[in-house]
């Protein structure tokens, strides 16, 4: 769990701070934005749990559980108290805070389902 929650730290950092790695601006115009509108629209995302972050770095290996929980609360602490403008989504393109909570909310909700959270 301690990688799970690293990886959700990630992707909350990187909507502030801009992900190392974007998709090609074709796909960030196109599919990008059908794929966010849906998730936000069902109010649920279901993604590959095991892809990593382009080029983010590796976590491994995992750190301690309370580290790792300290993390995202720190990351997702930066994001309520960050103004904008945010980051462009690596694959959805620009998001607005509103649309970000939600996507961030979804994202950690998909990936501890599998914990039976």
């Amino acid at each position: 769990m301690p990688e799970v929650l690293t990886h959700c730290a990630q992707s909350i950092e990187y909507s502030v701070r801009g992900y190392p790695v974007l998709r090609s601006g074709l796909f960030r115009a196109t599919i990008g934005p059908l794929v966010k509108r849906r998730f936000l629209a069902k109010g649920a995302m279901s993604h590959d749990l095991t892809a990593p972050i382009a080029g983010a770095p590796a976590l491994e290996p995992a750190p301690p559980f309370p580290e790792a929980v300290a993390r995202l609360r720190q990351a997702i602490e930066t994001f309520e108290a960050h103004p904008g403008p945010f980051a462009p989504h690596l694959a959805y393109g620009p998001c607005t805070k509103d649309e970000y909570d939600v996507l961030h909310a979804l994202h950690v909700a998909d990936h501890l389902r599998v914990f039976g959270a």
